[in-house]
């Protein structure tokens, strides 16, 4: 496809600006060139599968908080009661992004959701957010016939979920103050814009649904021994946060130790449960759980029990495919990727069958907000392994599979 002549001023107008993060050869993080076509029937399974995924990791948390299964997942025990009590109390969350392997089948005659499979669950701070809810809808608006659609309904199933947050879960007037964090910098004092970027939209997300929202960063907030409390950088509580801010790192660093007091004056979220869905221990339960379940691939702590077959080793708490390896049925490496994960331990997953799409390997992001899935993205890399130079294609519905404009 052809690239819209100004397509950066309007990633911008949408408070996307990280475009040209650098991906494969030096090219922008964002294509344009290229757009990923489904049908309706397509478009349905992704989400009957989204649905179906979230019920299972569900019952998977349940499992594992009534088992006291947490050492599996690295937690330690002194924030064991912490992840129960979060549990227990319900404490609400927003939003994940399942990473999905898609062969091109579903839909098809004879085929069903069972061409979809579970890559892993990004439940606790999935980037992506703005390029899949804003970005890639205007492009969808300016550049598409009428009669193409997207499934894209991120934006406005954020603002309800805030809103049902805000009034049915905290009991919050309009207006009520929501803290939203993210991490300045590395260490090199330049601001991750990506994670910036991210926050700033959700606030915007949590304004129309009635919050008023005030930007944070991670670095800023300290706990108060006199409050008993959480403060920003303007000695203000904070009652009610959205941080994108990994719990594993909270929970190993020095104010973790105020994390359990904190949970009468300040609510998180996303949720410390989450600590057991966005680790990758998750996958080996739930296929201990569901064995032979259509949308998830065998998944052991050991690689003997995947021996004679294609199969990858995660992990537990790697990023972008960080230190991710590939073996074939022999056992022979095929390709890996390295990074700064694996302390933790790793999980041994069998490798999944994508879409024969000539010199690409695309992974569906797919949304889920509250318990509705909401949308796709699709990032693609010329490898089999998705890591942080993937480009974030945007995607249509093909006008002839819905029977009329949108």
């Amino acid at each position: 496809m052809t690239p819209r002549e100004n397509w950066r001023e309007r990633c911008d107008a949408v408070g996307f600006s990280f475009y040209d993060l650098e991906s494969e050869g030096g090219r922008p993080y964002w294509n344009e060139s290229a757009a990923y076509s489904f049908t309706l029937a397509e478009i349905e399974a992704l989400e009957a599968a989204t649905k179906e995924l979230f019920a299972r990791c569900m019952d998977a948390v349940e499992v594992i908080v009534r088992a006291g299964r947490f050492d599996e997942f690295g937690i330690p025990e002194r924030f064991h009661e912490l992840v129960r009590a979060s549990w227990d109390d319900d404490d609400p969350t927003v939003y994940g992004r399942f990473d999905l392997a898609y062969d091109g089948r579903a839909g098809a005659s004879g085929a069903g959701s069972g061409s979809i499979k579970l890559l892993e669950f990004n439940a606790d701070t999935p980037t992506s957010l703005v390029e899949t809810a804003a970005a890639q809808w205007q492009w969808l608006e300016e550049t598409q016939p009428q009669g193409t659609d997207q499934f894209n309904a991120l934006h406005e199933l954020l603002i309800e979920q805030w809103e049902h947050i805000r009034t049915a879960r905290w009991g919050l007037a309009p207006g009520a103050r929501l803290h939203l964090a993210s991490l300045h910098d590395t260490g090199d004092g330049e601001l991750i814009v990506e994670d910036f970027d991210t926050v700033a939209y959700m606030a915007e997300t949590a304004a129309a649904a009635g919050f008023d929202p005030k930007l944070i960063f991670m670095e800023d907030v300290r706990w108060s021994v006199d409050a008993g409390t959480f403060l920003d950088a303007d000695d203000e509580p904070i009652r009610h946060i959205f941080k994108l801010y990994p719990w594993e790192w909270m929970i190993s660093e020095q104010f973790g130790g105020f994390l359990a007091a904190s949970r009468g004056t300040t609510q998180w979220v996303e949720p410390a449960w989450k600590l057991l869905l966005s680790n990758k221990q998750l996958l080996v339960v739930l296929w201990e759980l569901f064995p032979g379940h259509p949308n998830l691939l065998p998944a052991f702590t050991d690689a003997a029990a995947l021996r004679g077959r294609p199969h990858v080793s995660k992990p537990r708490l790697g990023r972008e495919g960080a230190n991710v390896s590939l073996f074939d049925g022999s056992g022979h490496l095929v390709a890996s990727a390295e990074g700064a994960y694996g302390d933790e331990g790793f999980v041994f997953q069998e490798r999944a069958v994508f879409a024969p799409i000539e010199g690409k390997t695309a992974v569906i992001g797919s949304w889920i907000v509250g318990e509705t899935p909401a949308g796709i993205d699709l990032r693609e890399t010329s490898g089999p392994i998705t890591g942080d130079l993937a480009e974030f294609v945007p995607h249509v519905i093909e006008a002839e599979s819905l029977g009329g404009g949108r």
